[in-house]
């Protein structure tokens, strides 16, 4: 036998508490009593009860709370061992970080809405295994795969233009990265989802997205942004972001980029939108894939029982609801003429 909540046994101490309290309560009433008629006359002015009913009473009440106390630790005996096993797909997340990603044409910002996006696509995805990759002018890996999705939002949650000191955009080097993450296998169990305004400095995204397709990797790329761009702020300054020549640098979504990086793998590209309706098909998107066994817990079960106090301790309560004060008296006092 053991118990669920055992810290709740420390309320055992109400029982000897109330049963004091109830014993100074009864006291109490006798000397008021005492001091409002003499002891012979108490009997015809009230329901007599003697002392060994009060008790009984108070005894059953005692009893209530001594079993409402023990079904609050949750009681368990009888188990059963079960085994749980955990089936999904491997995905890696990369996330672009660099500077043009705090463009404000989507609110509050590229890269907030991004954040917003990956950790509710955590929200929805369940048995699988994720991971992790920032990239700008290089990528590098924030978290490999892990069913650990706390974990996963407390690494996002440090997401920073600040995080990759070369600046830049290198989706090829991220998408490179993020394949070495994923195990190597046969089967249509791996994805990469890019969330990206799509500008890239850096290499060839489309060849590292083909590379990735041979190894049976889909890509899904989010675009964060606007056709029509935005200047990009200047945290330093308070302006915004200026080439050599003195001209504002103004960011755009690249959904042609994106999208023949998506058509290499035969995957499918989404725009970022402010309802997130991309994330939910996303996640569909992942649920069709093959699915892989990632291991199997094996863990005991144990049976509830805090039925069998509490159903007692209900029923105390009820009989000492339904227990009188006090014997009625069989007739009626009529004072010094009856």
């Amino acid at each position: 036998m053991r118990f669920a909540a055992p810290d709740y046994f420390w309320l055992l101490l109400l029982v000897p508490a109330l049963a004091l309290f109830l014993v100074w309560a009864l006291m109490r009433k006798r000397c008021a009593l005492a001091r409002f008629a003499h002891q012979t006359m108490v009997p015809r002015l009230v329901d007599h009860q003697g002392p060994g009913w009060q008790y009984a009473r108070y005894l059953v009440l005692l009893a209530g709370v001594f079993l409402l106390v023990l079904a609050l630790t949750g009681p368990q005996f009888g188990a059963k061992t079960e085994v749980s096993k955990r089936r999904g797909v491997d995905v890696i997340v990369a996330m672009d970080v660099s500077r043009s990603m705090l463009a404000g044409d989507v609110k509050p910002s590229r890269l907030e809405r991004a954040k917003h996006q990956i950790a509710e696509l955590l929200d929805q995805l369940e048995g699988d295994r994720v991971g992790l990759v920032f990239f700008a002018g290089h990528a590098f890996v924030q978290c490999p795969l892990t069913v650990d999705y706390g974990a996963l939002r407390m690494f996002l949650d440090l997401a920073d233009t600040g995080v990759v000191p070369v600046q830049g955009t290198a989706m090829a080097d991220a998408i490179t990265l993020a394949v070495r993450c994923l195990p190597e296998s046969e089967a249509q169990d791996k994805a990469i989802v890019l969330f990206t305004d799509g500008e890239n400095h850096l290499g060839d995204p489309v060849l590292a997205a083909k590379e990735a397709a041979a190894k049976g990797i889909r890509i899904f790329a989010v675009g964060v942004g606007s056709t029509g761009g935005e200047l990009i702020p200047n945290l330093k300054t308070g302006g915004y972001h200026q080439d050599q020549e003195g001209n504002y640098v103004k960011s755009r979504l690249d959904e042609q980029t994106l999208q023949q990086v998506v058509q290499a793998s035969e995957g499918v590209y989404f725009r970022s939108t402010l309802g997130g309706g991309e994330v939910g098909q996303i996640r569909d998107y992942l649920s069709q894939m093959d699915q892989r066994e990632f291991g199997a817990t094996r863990f005991t079960r144990y049976e509830e029982r805090f039925q069998f106090c509490l159903l007692p301790a209900l029923l105390c309560f009820l009989v000492e609801a339904c227990l009188p004060e006090g014997r009625r008296r069989q007739g009626e006092w009529r004072g010094r003429f009856a």
